[in-house]
């Protein structure tokens, strides 16, 4: 049988042509979307009909990050996203290693950890772990609700919305829930995008001055400054505050903007924006910046110093 050499060159070509898995890209939906939210991972083990073991040797925050949600049997867990089971943990077990050893095809692996994690579990080598990446993550206090809400409207202002516009959503959004504070930056952009389609939704805050009279003081008091005792520590202060002031600003910037917590080096595949970790990520359908559909997901590796000397060495 006669082959035309035009199709065994083409045929070849195709055959090497990488994959998107191969390249570290992930392009495959999860097969339980519900659980790509990691507090809908975490309900699973804390609603559960059957308490997961109390003397189980893994961590539930380990095995929710690694992408497994509990099943209400014994401890046994299956993946969101890939929707491998697994179970009969034992000590030294780390959830996100046994994930990618049984399941190295795994999406969420790949997002969460990147390829050369599952290449080095393949392979029987222990993967390097993150504690230098996780020392240089920036602290959030979590119990100062003002520096909180400093963070949130900071990061709002990338997405091009206003302080105030970002105060009339916390407002809104407290009236929607009984005056909790527990916002999220995404929650504040829903709402945002919500009165961007209809304006007429701040009338409600016009009829609820009373209930929102509390938000408005305590978000007055961030922009008040104390005065200074003396003219030169007035300079020094104001030297040490805009040091602070820039350094704070440059760790939120490698904040993911969803949780304002972990680091954002997720980048979404068409529009190429960096916003978001790799916890948060696939529970989202489209870019919070620019609202295209994510097609793709890819995890970016930040160089050190040293790592670009080795390189210029090697």
């Amino acid at each position: 049988m006669a082959h035309n050499s035009a199709d065994v060159v083409a045929n070849k070509q195709r055959q090497e042509t990488p994959t998107p898995s191969t390249l570290g890209i992930s392009t495959i939906k999860p097969k339980f979307p519900h659980y790509a939210q990691i507090s809908k991972r975490f309900e699973s083990f804390e609603e559960a009909a059957n308490p997961w073991p109390k003397h189980s040797p893994v961590k539930i925050e380990d095995l929710v990050e690694a992408g497994l949600v509990y099943t209400g049997v014994g401890d046994s867990v299956r993946c969101y996203h890939c929707g491998g089971g697994l179970r009969n943990w034992e000590d030294g077990d780390s959830p996100m290693e046994e994930h990618a050893k049984w399941y190295p095809n795994c999406q969420h692996v790949l997002i969460a950890k990147g390829k050369q994690f599952i290449q080095q579990i393949g392979s029987g080598q222990r993967p390097e772990t993150d504690g230098q990446i996780q020392n240089q993550r920036p602290a959030v206090h979590k119990k100062d609700p003002f520096e909180k809400d400093k963070i949130i409207i900071q990061t709002l202002k990338e997405f091009d919305f206003s302080e105030d516009q970002s105060k009339q959503a916390i407002q809104l959004y407290m009236l929607k829930n009984g005056g909790k504070k527990n916002y999220e930056a995404k929650d504040l952009m829903v709402i945002l995008w919500e009165v961007a389609e209809n304006p007429d939704i701040l009338n409600i805050l016009n009829n609820h001055n009373d209930r929102t009279a509390e938000c408005s003081e305590g978000m007055e008091r961030m922009t008040v400054d104390d005065e200074p005792e003396d003219e030169a520590d007035a300079m020094s202060s104001a030297d040490i505050a805009t040091l602070e002031e820039e350094n704070q600003s440059l760790k939120q910037k490698t904040l993911c903007k969803i949780c304002l917590d972990k680091r954002a080096d997720i980048i979404f595949l068409p529009c190429g924006h960096m916003v978001s970790c790799p916890m948060c990520a696939p529970a989202l359908a489209c870019c919070p910046i620019c609202r295209k559909g994510i097609m793709g997901l890819v995890k970016a590796y930040f160089a050190t110093r040293s790592e670009l000397v080795d390189c210029e060495d090697s």
